[in-house]
């Protein structure tokens, strides 16, 4: 129930609605919740009105609470179609343009029987309740005014298209491309989602890209050859996740883009010179990735780094689609939790995509409360080092504090990832506030945290070694630096044979998002956000 209005204050009169009228609809059309719109207006307008109040003057106003089924599956339908013939779009329903986030979430809320019916319609498949709907017209988008009726009975006069600049038709083709790229491969069968599997489909290419990232672990931690030498291997893997690719392929390859452009533009504009040639010389020319690159290329790094949120949400649409259309087990949903969590935390995913996705999820269990409350742990990791990043070390400290009180009720034998990640937390904290004995034996424990959950060799064990090495070093520890470097160099001659006898990365990763490696810089206003979504939804 609403509060009564503070003293000074009456409730809306008809005069201020009609006052207010155009500001309370641009808050509905950037789709802000009710909840949300009443307390913005009670906050910048001293405007006061009931829940009640605000949907009787919506329905006089003819704002529509929701997006309709049959609406919804029409404008999936024509979606599609004009995505076939490389068309983007923009949908409008009574006049009123609706916003892709908007259709987005209403996938990811759809009751099962609406889904099946989206994607039929989608597949041009005939939908048995299915009506052309005159109220709803979908076209490319332009500088061109909205249409003023959506009628088909009357006239709709559009002014000519206005060629769009390369800026935007870059991306719009790029994201074209990958639908129908994607819609193939999961209609050819060239990639399944099953819940029999063990193994999630998409590892590959996050398995690629987690050595990717490693790489640059080692390079910050003072290891160059190394981590130089792993780019190198990196590369050369390249090739082979290109010519068997798996649906995160092409977002992976993105990722590691960027990633490696933020420690070195140099190094970001490299790595595309260098998968795009590849990509000319084995692929061909009409391919889809062929037909990729030639656009990216235009734009280069910069175009990439602006786009990239664009092109992550069409992508994880697209596969979302698939993936909610057939079934899978908890181990393939957690694993695209961690996808999204990370794209949003660093500004490349919206917080309404997200919020979709985690309420679909938790909320239509497909997902369990104990993978939930993990992710929600996996999070405050993330949150914790963003607290780092930032030099507030107490608030990362009790952050960490949250995810040990959560491991120590589970048993000995779980989340062992996550145990060596809050050992890599509790070691960078007393790096800085601790002191220096305990700041040493917290890397000791992390090493043999690290050795026996994952070997002496493997990749995360050499990270951690690297990173004790250099503060070792730094705090004139030298005896110890020099031990530690031996025995990192002898660690590092078996990665590298066991590299080279294998043909590729020496170690299967079968859950890379599991592990720590250094990624794109997190926001902790995304992170704490994400950190609010799942305790908020784990209470409902």
């Amino acid at each position: 129930m609403t509060p009564p209005p503070p003293a000074q204050y009456a409730w809306a009169s008809a005069e201020d609605w009609a006052a207010q009228r155009d500001f309370i609809t641009r808050l509905w059309d950037e789709n802000k919740t009710l909840k949300e719109i009443i307390q913005i207006m009670q906050d910048t307008h001293q405007f006061y009105a009931t829940v009640r109040m605000y949907k009787a003057r919506f329905q006089k106003w003819g704002i529509e609470k929701k997006i309709k089924a049959e609406e919804a599956i029409e404008i999936f339908r024509q979606q599609t179609a004009r995505a076939a013939a490389g068309k983007p779009t923009v949908a409008y329903v009574r006049g009123r343009r609706i916003d892709p986030d908007r259709l987005q979430r209403y996938r990811y809320r759809a009751a099962p029987g609406v889904s099946k019916k989206i994607i039929r319609a989608e597949k041009g498949m005939a939908v048995s309740d299915s009506v052309r709907l005159s109220q709803i017209v979908c076209r490319t988008p332009s500088p061109s005014p909205s249409p003023e009726t959506t009628n088909t009975s009357s006239s709709i006069s559009l002014s000519p298209r206005v060629e769009e600049p390369t800026t935007l038709r870059i991306p719009h083709e790029c994201m074209q491309i990958l639908r129908n790229f994607i819609a193939g491969g999961f209609e050819t069968g060239l990639w399944q989602m099953q819940a029999q599997s063990d193994r999630a489909e998409m590892n590959g290419a996050f398995n690629w890209q987690h050595y990717v990232a490693s790489s640059q672990g080692l390079i910050r931690h003072g290891r160059l050859n190394e981590g130089f030498s792993l780019l190198g291997i990196c590369f050369d893997q390249y090739k082979q996740q290109l010519q068997q690719p798996d649906s995160f392929f092409w977002l992976a390859t993105y990722k590691a883009a960027i990633v490696l452009a933020s420690q070195n533009n140099k190094l970001g504009n490299a790595f595309i010179d260098y998968a795009s040639k590849l990509t000319s010389l084995i692929l061909p020319p009409r391919h889809p990735f062929n037909l990729l690159w030639s656009r990216i290329m235009i734009t280069g790094m910069d175009g990439i780094r602006d786009h990239a949120g664009a092109i992550f949400e069409s992508y994880l649409d697209m596969w979302g689609r698939h993936v909610n259309s057939t079934e899978t087990n908890t181990t393939n949903d957690v694993q695209g939790a961690f996808v999204f969590i990370q794209l949003h935390c660093t500004g490349l995913l919206s917080y309404s995509l997200l919020e979709a996705v985690v309420e679909h999820m938790i909320g239509g269990q497909a997902i369990s409360r104990e993978a939930a409350e993990f992710l929600l742990q996996e999070t405050r990791f993330r949150l914790a080092l963003a607290f780092l990043s930032k030099r507030q070390v107490n608030k990362a400290e009790n952050t960490t504090k949250e995810i040990t009180s959560w491991l120590d009720l589970q048993s000995p034998d779980e989340y062992k990832d996550l145990r060596s990640k809050a050992a890599w937390l509790t070691f960078e904290i007393k790096e800085r506030k601790g002191t220096q004995a305990e700041a040493l034996q917290a890397g000791h424990n992390l090493l043999k945290i690290c050795s026996d959950i994952y070997g002496q060799t493997h990749i995360q064990t050499l990270e951690a070694m690297a990173a004790v090495e250099k503060y070792c070093r730094r705090i004139g520890a030298t005896k110890g630096a020099e031990q530690m470097s031996r025995d990192f160099d002898n660690r590092w001659r078996a990665f590298r044979d066991l590299s080279r006898s294998r043909g590729g990365f020496p170690h299967d990763i079968e859950q890379p998002w599991y592990y720590r490696s250094i990624e794109l810089g997190e926001k902790t206003e995304y992170v704490q956000k994400t950190v609010a979504l799942f305790e908020r939804c784990l209470k409902i």
